[in-house]
């Protein structure tokens, strides 16, 4: 009779526990929101780095340069150092916001599994895969855009690496679910793919668990694809800092490239984010 009564009294303390738990985690940010705030936090990062490191060293090369003429100063490139710095600061920042991200998700995503389903030096083996890989792609349409494959080579080279990082680590880190299509052809899929099946824009039934899910789902895709548009569409807009003959700091190379695609990620994921909001 001692033991009913305690089983009881048990019962009852773990109800309360249990209602509590079930509220706390209904009141997390759904994914598709963590996912904005963790592209807008990645995009402002990358800006910061832009003014903190390129900015300081075109602001003592413009007292250096000021009696130049403007064609030989937009001739000049940025010192190769600083722009290997950036691109390895950008590499960091990429890492650590990515596996902050991972790490307050995990729960939310995977609820009772690991978050890391192959060793961690594998995965960053397969990154860096992906990574070159892309880099070699993204190298080569800066030389079929016009880019001379024998001037500044190395700059044209980081930033290639440059614009790979900033694409392929949040996409593979945190977008791409199935750890299958992590690699070239699935990140392309993934940023080139359709956002919302016909079956499901037909479907407007938001009490349907799984049709919420699913929007959720795209929603992260169409995040990350308006992103790799607006890097895409700002660094073709600031190709023509490479026309002008105003002689500025910033038209030096790779400069117009890497504010272009700062630029543009910050304006695509604002208007992934509104377009989210439709689907």
């Amino acid at each position: 009779f001692f033991a009913k009564i305690v089983d009881c009294k048990f019962e009852k303390k773990k109800k309360p526990f249990s209602f509590i738990h079930h509220e706390s985690t209904a009141t997390m940010a759904s994914p598709d929101l963590s996912t904005a705030l963790f592209m807008v936090a990645h995009a402002l990062g990358n800006a910061l780095l832009v003014h903190s490191l390129l900015f300081p060293t075109l602001e003592m090369d413009s007292v250096t340069m000021a009696h130049m003429d403007p064609s030989i100063i937009i001739s000049t490139q940025i010192p190769p150092k600083s722009a290997v710095f950036f691109v390895v600061s950008s590499l960091l920042w990429n890492v650590t916001i990515g596996s902050a991200f991972r790490y307050m998700t995990k729960e939310n995503n995977n609820p009772g599994q690991s978050l890391h389903q192959h060793s961690v030096p594998s995965e960053i083996v397969q990154y860096f895969r992906i990574i070159f890989g892309a880099t070699i792609i993204i190298h080569g349409t800066f030389i079929l855009c016009g880019n001379h494959p024998f001037d500044h080579p190395l700059n044209t080279f980081l930033s290639a690496s440059y614009i790979a990082i900033n694409i392929i680590l949040p996409v593979n880190m945190n977008g791409i679910a199935s750890p299958h299509e992590k690699n070239i052809r699935g990140t392309i899929h993934f940023l080139l793919g359709p956002i919302l099946p016909h079956e499901l824009a037909k479907n407007n039934d938001k009490s349907n668990v799984h049709s919420r899910q699913q929007r959720q789902r795209f929603r992260i895709q169409q995040l990350y694809q308006w992103s790799f548009l607006g890097v895409c569409v700002g660094m073709g807009a600031c190709t023509i800092l490479r026309i002008l003959d105003h002689g500025m700091q910033i038209q030096r190379y790779p400069m117009p490239i890497l504010i272009g695609a700062v630029v543009g990620e910050c304006f695509g994921v604002l208007l992934g984010f509104v377009m989210g909001m439709l689907i």
